[in-house]
């Protein structure tokens, strides 16, 4: 009767795992969300498609008014209304640290409420693709730059231009050079069924077409 028991547990189990495995493989990428209309940017450039323009992360107003500032730039993606945000990658050969944030809705007092979701300590390559662990609908990702390959080189033209004094200088950071931003959420078994179904029909007529 034990021995009976234990393998009707394992069966389940077995079962069990099976169904989760079959459910995570079918699990696909949605389209990319800045590309459906009504989808804003600091700068058009970051989301119109196309590889080939650049955008530039912009800085809070006024920061760069001040000798010995270091603020740090940033770019706002804003969506027509709010989705859950699984992944996103970015275009950029010159970010190397940066954050990403979400607004998880302002209240009456204020018009957002910023949660940090990801910290970049390092970019290693290009495109840089993440997972990111939202668990709430966003209709705002904000994304801060706290360092570029650039910026060493600002650093060098900022001191020549105040006569070698630092503290004289104004920003010591350069802007984020972003040629496109996409964001992605998971398809709904729905949307997975309905483009099996027009895949299954383009292989079909293409046969026929042989």
């Amino acid at each position: 009767m034990y021995r009976l028991v234990t393998i009707l547990l394992i069966l389940i189990c077995s079962v069990s795992m099976m169904s989760c495995s079959a459910l995570i493989s079918k699990q696909e990428w949605s389209d990319n969300y800045t590309q459906i209309e009504g989808v804003r940017a600091t700068s058009p450039e970051m989301i119109d498609g196309n590889l080939r323009t650049v955008g530039e992360t912009t800085f809070p107003e006024g920061a760069q008014q001040f000798y010995g500032s270091s603020p740090a730039s940033e770019a706002i993606i804003t969506l027509p209304k709010k989705m859950l945000i699984r992944r996103i990658v970015i275009h950029s050969d010159n970010l190397k640290t940066f954050d990403v944030f979400a607004d998880k809705g302002g209240s009456s007092i204020k018009s957002t409420d910023w949660q940090l979701i990801k910290e970049v300590k390092s970019v290693h390559k290009n495109p840089i693709d993440l997972s990111l662990p939202i668990a709430f609908p966003t209709d705002k990702i904000r994304i801060r730059v706290l360092n570029t390959s650039d910026d060493a080189e600002l650093r060098r033209r900022e001191r020549a231009r105040s006569g070698g004094f630092s503290r004289f200088t104004r920003n010591r950071r350069a802007v984020g050079k972003i040629y496109e931003i996409e964001l992605y959420g998971y398809k709904s078994t729905k949307e997975s069924s309905k483009k099996k179904e027009i895949d299954q029909r383009e292989q079909e007529l293409d046969e026929l077409l042989k």
